[in-house]
């Protein structure tokens, strides 16, 4: 009995680690590691925690206003913050997306849109629906949707305590309502067009910009950059997805722009979409050349005098080699997995093309992140 119970148990776990679609996850968590890592050398130009001249920033409410007679003057942040933020926003990044998930395979389930995907993937060629399958109750799928989306709703309030930034309880509250009227209510935005544009927005715009601004209060132009650049991979991610169901879209009414588009066209915008967003990476990296100033570097080192008559020089750094190597394998990598992307699309082998895509997300993350780090 005790054995039945735990296979019993651990088939359930299965089913929800299912229902949470861990294949998209690498797409939520992305562009706060993109941010967080694009933003550390402007944090941390500094002294870390504070110096001689000032306190560090205080932990609860964000920076202090700069004040040249005040305690803090211009207050660094500790690393300790800056990690308990990025881990936040991780935190809230991955919930939304748990809860959104929860929250389609509950409205397309109860609307009858995934009614193909109740068997196992095995034999319909798509991942198995909770709802549609009937695992699970409907009910308890809109529950998981529910406990997600509080959880997240927790990190977003620690963010806005350790940042001080009180509106970000309003781009919570935006954020919990485009996951649920994608799919949900009585007129989904997902049925009409709109979900590629949303995906966008929130994957993409929403999500480095605002991990961005919790962590420095500033969002600059290469933050904005490699925002679109992971918005444009999450669109690209969502049409392949589309581009699969594109019969069953059709019969229920939901018009994505892979059914308005049909399948030849719609495979050609499918393919352009992430080839963009690797392009965007290219011209990042030609703008730094990350091995020609690592070359640069070790011919040509900085030297200066000391206060005291000695001759400094700075050279190379093995950090900065690691760097520039990681962020040509980076480019590399995403090159490759574009290229097979866009193959598996012409052959419609949705079924391996989808995981490539989503993979392309945390690649260009870290293409971008690597190369940032290594500063201006």
């Amino acid at each position: 009995m005790p054995r039945a119970l735990h296979i019993l148990k651990a088939m359930t776990m299965g089913l929800w680690i299912q229902g949470a679609r861990p294949k998209t996850l690498p797409l939520a968590i992305s562009p706060v590691v993109a941010a967080s890592m694009a933003m550390w050398p402007t944090v941390f130009e500094g002294v870390w925690g504070g110096s001689y001249l000032h306190r560090p920033c205080p932990v609860i409410g964000g920076r202090p206003s700069f004040d040249p007679n005040g305690d803090y003057g211009q207050c660094l942040t500790s690393p300790v913050w800056y990690a308990a933020v990025t881990l936040l926003c991780v935190g809230v990044a991955l919930l939304l997306q748990i809860a959104a998930n929860f929250a389609n395979d509950y409205a397309d389930g109860v609307r009858g849109a995934d009614d193909a995907r109740g068997g196992e993937e095995s034999a319909t060629g798509k991942p198995q629906r909770l709802t549609a399958s009937g695992l699970v109750p409907a009910k308890h799928v809109l529950a998981a949707a529910g406990v997600s989306a509080a959880l997240a709703c927790v990190c977003g309030l620690a963010i806005t305590v350790l940042t001080g930034h009180w509106w970000f309880i309003a781009l919570g509250l935006v954020c919990l309502a485009a996951g649920w009227y994608y799919v949900g209510g009585r007129h989904p935005y997902g049925y009409h067009g709109w979900g590629e544009v949303a995906v966008f927005v929130f994957f993409g715009l929403v999500a480095t910009c605002g991990t961005s601004y919790a962590l420095s209060d500033e969002v600059p132009f290469l933050v904005e950059w490699t925002a679109v650049a992971l918005g444009l991979v999450a669109v690209g991610v969502l049409c392949v997805n589309n581009l699969r169901d594109i019969d069953d879209d059709a019969a229920h009414g939901k018009h994505t722009w892979m059914v308005r588009l049909g399948r030849e066209r719609g495979t050609t915008f499918a393919s352009v979409i992430p080839i963009a967003a690797v392009a965007m990476l290219a011209l990042a990296y030609m703008s730094r050349n990350p091995l020609i100033r690592v070359a640069w570097m070790a011919a040509d080192p900085m030297c200066g005098m000391t206060g005291d008559g000695r001759t400094v020089c700075t050279g190379v750094s093995w950090i900065d080699i690691v760097l520039a190597a990681a962020s040509t394998a980076m480019l590399v990598v995403a090159i490759v997995l574009c290229i097979r992307l866009c193959r598996g699309l012409r052959g419609r082998r949705y079924r391996s093309a989808l995981p490539m895509a989503s993979m392309l997300s945390p690649v260009l993350a870290l293409g971008f992140g690597f190369l940032y780090l290594m500063g201006a």
